[in-house]
């Protein structure tokens, strides 16, 4: 039942999308195209709103989102859903239709390199005897494989340690030994080589509890049916011998891990010298020839080991164990790193290859989006709405009986943080972006010999950094977000998707909803009481006076007291640590964009026109409740039943109790003393 809907709104947003991208429209089309753009969100908006006669004022959350579970079901992924997360959804989509066709404006190399990838991934990522044949290309095993054929290759010549490290470079796989290269716990203006244990498929327990015996051998029935794509012809016997061969191994190795999961990397690292650690482990793990063999140099600085039980093991490990099995489970798992790529049967050839072309070229994939997708229309709706959000808490600052409990002082402050607080779009360095694929060359038709390329460039590019001084680079977010030491809001490209929040064809109502809403929510973020810290310049500076502070505790703790029945959600518990910040957001800037759409209905000259403009077809709300309602859209969500705890306080709780707390919603809506969102003692920060 659930596709039925989906399919009608999906075919007439299909039919707004077409004609509103019409090359030419004379007056009389566009006006329809209007409508059908119109007539379209509404249509989107009530998809997702309860079916059943769901009382606003009872629980707005079930009210906005009932029907969402229905079209997003998280049982099918096993993953949450959320509205949010379908932007990045859509940007996946529109990015493989762009690699797809013709790109505007001119290509650049890097260009060429991503489309490249792309298209080659499409054609032949499935292609598991392409994989296999690239894989003995890489790899020197002698007689190939399954059948090692010439036996005194791995009784008198096979050094595991050589392959190991070979395949490290090539491919980018940790085989026996983990290698990163990771920040200085101490010092920040340096790198570091952290050596030792590489990521397991499972933790320690699951190896060594008889608890988890099943776990085992699920895992190694999921080896044997990855061996059989690659080798149809060989018999059950030998694939269940290799499976069990890769998992009596890694037993073995996971006896050299930790037993408490919970310590951190520094507890578990020590420092050393290569030539310490090839003191200690002898010929049989040779610390300082695994990474001649890798940099091709010899290394003389300090280590990190970690943990510090686990080469030890090894070294047991590699004495004990017969060649022939140390040679397939290198084999293996240098198969399973190409394996990776391999599209998965219920994902579509081209989600999963923009997906892989995202993971190694993140920014040259933005940067070819934002040039092929116009985004100045939404880039300046974000500033002008952002200059009314910035308006309404200026004016609030600056006069309002609403923040009396501030100081003058600490309000003069605020106003100068607020003053100094912008929008920053991300951008990038097309010719810098160009210098970082400088030396591949990658074919349509050679997906893994491309594949082979970018997993030993991505190697040698995080290997390099151990040379290099660190140096601080953007972490990039999917929605707009407050930089404390930067004192800014940056803004993802991946944001700036026409007609997903807002089009000049929609009612306002939803801008403010939405954009204003999301923008609120950041800067208040430098308001709060981890945000008060950091004065204007992004510097930590407790710039707030005694009174403020006390009396931010003060008003602050009606909301821990008013969120504190949290506790649990659907018989699961509820541990949110960034509770009091999330909640204080929440809240004020539901307030603040709500007065900010007001100013800009009293600034448009209210008018009969204007008012009907602001609603929409279908729904059946004014201006005012149609707010709130794109409001709550912004967080429908629904979870897994494999869902253990909730690590942030659920939507429906997020949104229900902020509604409950503004009067402006009880108006719109009409609710009375006696419903649930009406709280009769109402908290109040922002």
């Amino acid at each position: 039942m659930a596709r039925q809907p989906l399919r009608l709104l999906l075919g007439v947003l299909l039919t707004a999308i077409g004609l509103a991208n019409a090359a030419v429209l004379n007056s009389g089309t566009a006006n329809y195209t209007i409508d059908i753009l119109r007539l379209a969100k509404a249509a989107h908006i009530k998809a997702y709103m309860s079916e059943n006669k769901e009382e606003p004022c009872q629980n707005f959350y079930n009210f906005a989102c009932g029907n969402w579970p229905r079209l997003h079901p998280a049982q099918i992924s096993r993953q949450k859903t959320n509205y949010l997360e379908e932007l990045q959804e859509l940007y996946i989509r529109k990015s493989a239709d762009m690699l797809k066709g013709a790109t505007r404006g001119p290509e650049n190399s890097a260009d060429r390199q991503l489309k490249n990838f792309f298209g080659s991934c499409r054609r032949q990522a499935n292609d598991t005897q392409s994989a296999l044949k690239t894989l003995f290309e890489v790899a020197d095993f002698r007689g190939g494989w399954p059948e090692i054929r010439v036996g005194s290759w791995y009784i008198h010549e096979y050094e595991w340690l050589q392959v190991a490290a070979n395949l490290k470079r090539k491919l980018g796989v940790d085989i026996f030994i983990g290698l990163e290269v990771v920040l200085d716990y101490k010092e920040e203006k340096m790198h570091r080589l952290k050596i030792g244990a590489p990521k397991f498929p499972m933790p320690r327990r699951h190896y060594l509890d008889d608890h988890f015996e099943g776990t085992r051998e699920l895992y190694e029935r999921s080896i044997m049916n990855k061996l059989k794509l690659y080798f149809p012809e060989q018999p059950d016997r030998w694939l269940k011998e290799v499976a069990e061969q890769v998992l009596h191994v890694e037993q073995q190795l996971a006896k050299g891990l930790p037993h408490n999961a919970a310590l951190t990397l520094e507890q578990t690292t020590r420092q050393r010298t290569a030539n310490e650690m090839k003191a200690a482990y002898g010929k049989y793990v040779d610390v300082t020839r695994y990474l001649q063999v890798i940099f091709n140099d010899n290394l003389y600085m300090d280590l990190y080991e970690t943990p510090e039980d686990y080469l030890s093991n090894l070294v047991d490990v590699i004495r004990t164990t017969h060649k022939l099995q140390l040679a397939n489970y290198t084999m293996w798992k240098a198969l399973e790193a190409l394996d990776g790529a391999r599209v998965p049967q219920s994902q579509s050839p081209d989600i999963w290859c923009i997906q892989l072309a995202q993971r190694y070229f993140p920014q040259q994939l933005e940067s070819l989006f934002h040039r092929n997708y116009n985004h100045m229309q939404m880039i300046n709706e974000l500033q002008s709405t952002w200059s009314d959000i910035k308006r309404v808490f200026r004016e609030d600052l600056q006069a309002s009986e609403r923040l009396h409990w501030l100081s003058l002082e600490t309000r003069q402050k605020a106003i100068s943080k607020l003053e100094a607080l912008k929008l920053q779009f991300r951008t990038h360095d097309d010719s810098q972006l160009i210098r970082q694929v400088h030396g591949l060359n990658l074919h349509a038709d050679s997906f893994y010999p491309n594949l082979v390329a970018v997993l030993q460039w991505h190697t040698q590019r995080a290997l390099a950094k151990l040379m290099e001084e660190p140096v601080t680079e953007d972490e990039v977010y999917k929605l707009p977000h407050y930089e404390l030491q930067k004192n800014r809001i940056q803004v993802p490209i991946t944001f700036l998707q026409a007609r997903f929040f807002w089009d000049p064809a929609y009612p306002n109502a939803l801008k403010y909803a939405t954009l204003g809403v999301l923008l609120a929510r950041q800067m208040l973020h430098g308001f709060d009481g981890v945000g008060r810290r950091y004065d204007a310049y992004g510097y930590q500076n407790n710039w707030w006076d005694g009174i403020s502070e006390s009396s931010y505790s003060r008003r602050s703790q009606c909301f821990l007291e008013q969120y504190a029945i949290f506790v649990q959600y659907k018989e699961k518990p509820v541990q949110d640590k960034e509770l009091l910040r999330r909640v204080v957001a929440d809240n004020g800037a539901l307030d603040i964009a709500y007065r900010a759409y007001q100013q800009w209905l009293k600034n448009a000259a209210e008018t009969p026109v204007i008012y009907q403009r602001e609603q929409l077809p279908l729904l059946d709300r004014n201006h005012n409740q149609l707010f709130y309602l794109g409001y709550a859209q912004l967080y429908c969500s629904d979870y897994p039943d494999t869902v253990d705890r909730f690590d942030e306080l659920p939507e429906q709780l997020r949104i229900n109790t902020a509604l409950s707390n503004s009067q402006q919603f009880t108006n719109a809506y009409g609710c009375t003393r006696e419903d649930n969102l009406n709280a009769r003692f109402k908290c109040t920060l922002y």
